[in-house]
């Protein structure tokens, strides 16, 4: 992997979180209102454009699920309950998970997956999982300026009532409530997510929008300049 690539990398993942909170605020402003009535079934077919940002999205909170397997340790689990929730979770996702990483065999690792192309693999789960990490524990310290939610009820806008992360198991459960609320987002009418869905729609609204923030400032700090590209509502 050169040098820059995990540069490269971080750029992709800011554009990916900055453009998913973009899709979802146009979407909650121009789609929804609160306490407005759902429309009932509701098909996302023909929103190609919308589909791909979100599977970006998807992709990226996958690598940094797996990213926390591969980061978690024994001792960062204080109680077997909370070590047998994660060895559950882990084990559900192994068989597929090792594929990725060509473990499921050792002939399959040394024909089809050089060492390099594992490494890589490991290395952008691993940024993906530091990235997304950073950014749960930064959201409840967002500036009001900065919250750009449609539907916050403080005044200011505020997300210092979503806490941070403070074991492995609720570190895994904030990100499998984004990645099931990016597969809601694919499939269900926007109204009817914020009429019962509001608080994982919110969090997972805020998530992106903290990934975004702190990719900007990182990135200010590194001398890059990521590409900027704007949603906007069709005319």
């Amino acid at each position: 992997m050169p040098e820059d690539g995990g540069l490269y990398e971080f750029v992709h993942i800011s554009e990916i979180a900055s453009t998913t909170r973009d899709l979802m605020s146009l979407n909650l402003k121009h789609r929804t209102q609160l306490g407005g009535r759902s429309e009932g079934v509701y098909s996302r077919s023909d929103q190609q454009v919308e589909h791909i940002v979100l599977q970006q999205a998807r992709d990226f909170v996958g690598r940094a699920r797996e990213g926390f397997m591969l980061s978690v340790r024994q001792s960062d689990v204080p109680t077997k309950g909370e070590l047998r929730y994660l060895l559950e979770r882990v084990l559900l996702d192994w068989s597929s998970f090792s594929r990725e990483l060509g473990l499921e065999e050792a002939h399959t690792s040394a024909d089809e997956l050089s060492s390099a192309e594992t490494l890589r693999l490991v290395r952008r789960q691993l940024l993906a999982f530091g990235m997304a990490a950073t950014a749960l524990g930064a959201l409840p310290r967002t500036p009001a300026e900065e919250v750009t939610f449609p539907y916050s009820y403080g005044k200011p806008p505020t997300y210092c009532d979503i806490p941070a992360p403070s074991s492995p198991a609720e570190m895994l459960h904030r990100l499998e409530e984004v990645e099931s609320m990016l597969w809601k987002l694919m499939s269900m009418e926007w109204q009817e997510l914020v009429n019962h869905y509001y608080g994982p729609l919110r969090r997972t609204y805020g998530f992106f929008e903290a990934n975004a923030r702190l990719a900007q400032q990182e990135a200010e700090r590194f001398g890059v300049k990521p590409v900027r590209r704007t949603l906007q509502w069709p005319a």
